[in-house]
Order: C-alpha cells, then structure tokens, then sequence
C-alpha cells in the first residue's frame, strides 16, 4: 500500500503543550528524518519550528485520519542524541512540557554582525610559568586520574578560601585533559555575567581566541548562534557560560566546572522551565560520562553535605601561600557595632571606622568596594502624615526611590511622577527608610568629593557592555571607589583593591526563609574575599557594620569559619527535615482576580490532600512574600517531601502536570516564602 511506503515522524512543536496531554505530534513525510532535525510544522492554525524526536513507517489508521505533512526542514541533525536526552530529563526533573525546553536548546539562527571582538587577543603561557602547590596539585592529580566508570566517581567538590588558587586547579586540569586528548571540550559555568570579563582574561592567557566560546544572555543573538556553532563544530574547546550554557551542543565534552556553586543565579526561577543549572550539569556529565567539578568558597548546605558524605569527592585548599612574595594573612576583619555610631550622633550609613579606612586608602591609591545588599536610596518609604508605606498598585510591593525624585517599583516598569501622593491620605511628604546602593553612593560622594565613584547594581547594568566596562574600568585603575549588590561580591581578582566595606550587614538576615542564615554568610565572605587577595600590595581590610555584633552569623562570617556555620545548619536542617533531609514542591497561581486567586488555591489544595501520605505533608495556600506582581495576586501551595531522595509519588506528579492556566510549579525552589 501507498500509506506504507512513507513515514511518520514524532515531533515536538517548540511551544507550550500542556502537560496533561503528549507532548509530541505525529507528521506524515516521504522519507526518515534523523531525530534532532529542526523542522517547520503547522500546529493548528500556524507554522511552528519543531524538533523531530522519532520515526516509525506509516500503519492503516482506523477511520482514515489524516496526518498533516511537516513544511520544511529547516536544518538536518541540529540537536544531537545527548541534547535530546537531557532535554527530556529536564522536562521530566522539574515538570515542565518538553517543547518549552527544547526551545532553549534552539538558538536564534541569525548571522552575527562584524563588532569589537568580546574576548581579546591574549598569548597563552607556558602552564610551568605558575608553580602549584601541594594542595592544588594533589587536587589536579585526583581529578584527572582516571576516566569515571560511574556517575558518583564523576563528581568532586572543591572548597577553599578566596584567593586559594581554585581557578589555577581548574585550568590545570584542563591542560592535562587536553594532553591526553586534543579535541577535548571543556564547559565552564559562572553564576553572574560579571564574572565573565575575568574568566575570559584568565582562561584567555592559557588558551587561543578561536579556542573559548562565550554563551550568556549578554552577548547578541548573532555571536550566540555563531559560538553555539563554533561548540557543534568542536572548534570552540573552553565554553565560557551562565546557567543556559548547558544546551549546547557540546560534540566531545571532557570536564563540566561550576564555578561559585552556591550562587541562585544557577536557577531559573521565574519562567519556565523552572530548571537549576546544577542538576543539569550533573545530568550532562553523567551523559558525557565525564568529570564535574563544583567549586565555592561558601558551599551551599545541600552539596557541601554530599560532599562530607562521599557521594561528591571533597578536594580542600588552604590559603595560598606564594613563595618569594611579601605574605599576609587573611584580610583583616573589623565588626563595626552601628549602636555606638549612634550614640556618638552619627545617622550616616557609613561608619567613622569606615570612612577613616577610606581615607586612608584613598590616601595611598588604593581601591574600594562597598557592598550594600539593595540598590535605590531606600528599603521603603512611608508616608509622614498616616505612616503608610508607599507601594505599587500593580504589584503591592514597596517602592525604591531613586536620586533622580522618583519612587520606582523593583518587579516592573511602574514609575511615579517627580510629585507622588499617598494612596490612602494623600499626604505628599514621605520619609525614605533603610540603605540602599544610591543612598550609600551619595553619602561617600558627600565625604569624599574627589574620590572616582562607580555604582554596579541593577540600573546600571541594565545597559549592553556595562558589566565588562565597570570590570575594566575599576581594574584598570579608572575609579577609586565601587559600591554594588551581589553582582561584585564573587570572582573578581582585584591586587589594588585593599578595603571592602559591608554595609547594613543586618539586612540579610531579616529574611524568613531556611536560607537565610547561609545566604547571608556567602554574601558577606564573598564580598570580604576581593581584598588580600594573592599578589595583593597590601593586607586586606574588611569593616561589616551591624547593629547585632552578636549575632552567631555575623561572628561567623567575620572569622570565616564556614564548618562552625555547616555543623548549625545541618543540625537544625535534620530536625526540621528541610535540604539535604527533605525536598520542597512550591506552586504558585495568580490572576488578576483575587476570588478566584482565593478559590482556586484552595480547590488545588483539597485534590492534594486527599492525594498525600505519610512522608508528603501539604502547607495551607499562603500569600507569599510577593502577593501582587503586575496587577496579578498571587496565592502559594507548598509541598514538602521529608526525604530528599523520596519520588514524587505518581498521583501527585499527574496532578501537577494537568493544573490549568495561572499555576507555576517550582521544583527544589530557591525561597519557599
């Protein structure tokens, strides 16, 4: 028969399919068309790309249905079998259709226009040039000693301090590999796009040109596809990327690194898929049957805690010790208590011990960082007549005001005139309270007026370039002072940068949520470790200002005594059987309207309880921290599981995957608040 001579093909259109129904549709066509071939199919009334995933010779269908014949092919082979398994596995991990996760697999296929090379024309050294140490050797060594039969022989942890060398065992690393196999490529994940201008200076001075390949949202779509081209070809051996570098077509993968570990920009939580970097990365290695390197010097809780317990291999470095340089010890740390600034008359955010520390290193050409943990001039602000807090109507979340007189929202584009009233009074005198990087950066403009300024948080990197502008132009000398969030407080090696100051240290610990405590000691021994650095002209100084000396964190933090810290958490983790001891679902609807908002999270909540066991237990719908983003109200549904390793039990999963329209699922989630 005709109808036996040709092929249906399994395809999956690169758009959202529900998951209460298959995720692929059934084409007719001539011939065989390898899976991984990108494809042009109608899917209802309009053409969509699609990516094929099968084939099987056509059958006699019952009642003659006709099967639609794809459009075109757009381009043979463009996933290969490893892209196509690790798409599936993370469509399945973290419950979300399988079309929305191919799409990120799928590149714009765009021709990239002729501009400034991103990564420069460096001359590679002589691996001999740089003498490693005990440590750093021994680490080498167990990492490249044999070619991992099983995925837990595959995986090591390296922990060290700021500036122990770990970026020097990475690179090492890979020059043995490549020894031992010259086509070999290698992927290495960075949290933040400001670590990237460093890694590509680093990596750069090791390795040729065209040999690195950059993949981040910060590059244009034409030197994306051109460098996800270069990485299929093989010719692009060092792959330089954020969380998405993960999808491309890696043709001889040798060592996975993931650099600062702890970061949560390694997950993607606020769009679909809902996926964590981390846990693909192991997938992909697994994939590869290759190595994967986790490195931090503030572990988080989860993988330190595989670590200790053998299912990572743990490699530790001390601090480094060069010979034949002048040696400091570690920075040193001063714990300023902000009650007796107070007491002394002093309301500025910036501490006497502080500006006096500037001064001083201004004084001897010296660089600065301060980290402040929000940007904007304030936290909140509320209004002088009926103290109500200013918030936006879309969103219902505190406004940020801003030097240039405006109170900005932090979640959308709402934007106040120069003029705003109080919703509830409206009472036009409001009082701005709290710290944040706009404040902090016109009260240091304030006392030191010649001093060169650079501010780094999220309205000044919004902008293409900015990133590597402000790394270049602080390390090349061109500013005194950078005050920043997050974004400067991991990677960057700095030998001028002598003080680092940490204002409102408090701040991060005013968070309810299990992570907080961690989060807040990675954030402050992360911005601490750009000063005293190896090769540093002077010992480092770091002043962290609190109102709560006291506090077990912030003694923590200041003496870096990470394990003191780990022994707590995971104490109090096992009890509460929170990660590594448990696992949480967080589902969250939101419409514009608040009944429905209401109903529905309770309808979803009953279907759930009557589905739960023993080992799950079902949280009350809650509003959760955001309650309102984009005139949308939201309602939270949480799930624990009380053990780590637990499946999700089967009727639950075929629940989450047929919610309807408005609900958001979160596996492994970044907050549960």
């Amino acid at each position: 028969m005709k109808n036996k001579q040709k092929i249906i093909l399994d395809i999956v259109p690169l758009t959202k399919i529900p998951l209460s129904r298959g995720q692929s549709f059934s084409y007719l066509a001539e011939k065989k068309i390898k899976p991984g071939t990108l494809v042009l199919v109608p899917l209802f009334k309009r053409l969509v790309e699609g990516v094929v995933i099968g084939n099987r010779p056509d059958f006699l269908r019952v009642g003659n249905i006709e099967l639609k014949k794809i459009n075109s092919v757009l381009e043979e082979n463009f996933l290969n079998a490893k892209q196509l398994e690790l798409a599936g596995f993370i469509s399945e991990y973290f419950i979300s259709p399988l079309g929305i996760v191919l799409k990120n697999f799928v590149p714009k296929r765009v021709t990239a226009r002729s501009s400034k090379p991103a990564i420069g024309n460096f001359a590679p050294k002589n691996d001999k040039t740089i003498i490693l140490t005990v440590e750093q050797q021994k680490a080498v060594d167990q990492i490249i000693s044999a070619k991992p039969k099983k995925s837990q022989d595959s995986g090591y942890y390296l922990f060290g301090p700021s500036g122990s060398g770990k970026t020097e065992v990475y690179i090492r690393a890979i020059l043995k590999l490549l020894k031992k196999e010259k086509d070999s490529q290698f992927l290495i994940l960075l949290p933040e796009l400001t670590l990237t201008s460093q890694a590509i200076e680093r990596y750069g001075s090791y390795f040729r040109k065209n040999e690195i390949a950059i993949l981040n949202s910060g590059i244009s779509k034409g030197k994306f596809y051109a460098n996800w081209s270069k990485i299929k070809s093989g010719e692009a051996q060092i792959i330089i990327g954020s969380r998405m570098a993960v999808f491309a077509p890696f043709k001889k993968l040798k060592l996975i690194i993931v650099d600062e570990e702890q970061d949560i920009s390694f997950k993607q939580w606020d769009m679909n898929p809902r996926y964590d970097a981390r846990v693909a990365a192991e997938k992909l290695a697994a994939l590869h049957q290759t190595r994967i390197i986790f490195g931090s010097a503030t572990p988080s809780i989860e993988n330190f805690y595989r670590a200790i317990n053998k299912s990572l291999h743990l490699l530790e470095l001390p601090d480094l010790s060069l010979p034949g340089k002048w040696q400091f010890s570690r920075p040193e740390v001063t714990v300023v208590d902000m009650r007796k600034e107070r007491w002394t008359k002093n309301f500025s955010s910036v501490s006497k011990k502080l500006q006096s520390e500037i001064t001083y290193a201004l004084k001897n050409k010296l660089q600065i960082i301060i980290f402040v943990n929000r940007q904007g001039m304030s936290n909140f602000s509320i209004c002088l007549n009926c103290k109500n807090v200013l918030a936006c109507p879309k969103c219902d979340r505190s406004l940020i005001y801003e030097t240039s007189g405006f109170y900005r929202c932090p979640h959308c584009s709402y934007k106040t005139s120069i003029t705003p009233q109080c919703p509830k009074c409206k009472g036009l005198n409001f009082s701005n309270i709290g710290v944040g990087t706009q404040k902090v950066e016109r009260e240091i403009s304030r006392f030191f007026p010649e001093a060169r300024i650079i501010r780094a948080d999220g309205q000044t990197m919004k902008n293409a370039g900015a990133r590597e502008k402000i790394y270049k132009d602080f390390s090349e000398g061109k500013a005194d002072i950078l005050i920043g969030t997050q974004m400067i407080s991991k990677g960057w090696d700095l030998p001028s940068l002598s003080l680092v100051g940490i204002i409102d240290a408090d701040n991060m610990l005013s968070i309810p949520d299990f992570r907080a405590n961690i989060r807040a000691y990675q954030n402050i021994v992360q911005a601490s470790g750009r000063s005293g650095r190896p090769g540093a002209k002077f010992r480092g100084n770091v002043i962290i200002q609190t109102f709560n000396p006291e506090q077990f964190i912030i003694k923590a933090a200041a003496e870096r005594d990470f394990h003191a810290l780990y022994e707590k958490e995971i104490r109090e983790r096992n009890e509460l059987q929170m990660p590594p001891f448990g696992k949480f679902i967080k589902l969250i609807f939101q419409d514009p309207s608040l009944k429905k908002t209401e109903t529905e999270a309770q309808k979803i909540f009953q279907m759930l309880m009557e589905k739960g066991n023993r080992f799950v237990k079902i949280y009350e719908p809650r509003v959760p921290l955001l309650s309102k983003i984009r005139g949308s109200f939201r309602k939270q549904i949480l799930i624990k599981f009380t053990k780590m390793d637990q499946q999700i039990d089967p009727e639950i999963r075929k629940l989450l995957g047929n919610l309807p329209v408005g609900w958001s699922v979160d596996i492994d989630p970044i907050s549960i608040i």
